[in-house]
């Protein structure tokens, strides 16, 4: 998603038309999980932190296989968050408790693709072009 991301917030979202909703999907292993909490602590201290720790775990994608707790920490201090209280989200079970209930909420929903769009109900699956969504969009809004 991060080509039509950038475009949804950027018109859809900013004009209040359209709220972005990230859900985890956790099938990679523990170390899903572990990028999932990063993110949402990060977003926890400053929300466009969510986004660039997003972006960057899923740029990096194939280091997450092998990465330990210092590397989701390492991470979080690139992104120049609070170490402590970045450390404290992330060894807590809070977070990673919220994130595999909606995990389990996903699934129940019958959601297995990544990624997959939910509009108002209308299911967009798989990577797609911004000009996709925005013809979604405009369908859906008055």
């Amino acid at each position: 998603m991060l080509g039509a991301e950038r475009e949804i917030i950027a018109n859809e979202v900013a004009a209040g038309q359209v709220r972005l909703v990230f859900w985890p999907i956790l099938d990679l292993g523990p170390n899903s999980l572990n990028a999932a909490t990063t993110a949402t602590c990060a977003g926890e201290q400053d929300p466009a932190a969510f986004w660039a720790a997003h972006d960057t775990l899923f740029e990096n994608q194939g280091d997450l296989y092998g990465a330990d707790r210092q590397y989701f920490v390492d991470l979080a201090a690139t992104l120049g968050l609070d170490g402590a209280a970045f450390a404290t989200c992330y060894d807590g079970e809070a977070v990673r408790e919220q994130l595999s209930a909606l995990d389990a909420a996903r699934r129940e929903a019958g959601i297995f693709n990544r990624p997959t769009f939910d509009l108002n109900g209308q299911r967009l699956i798989g990577a797609q072009p911004y000009d996709t969504f925005a013809a979604a969009f405009a369908a859906l809004l008055p």
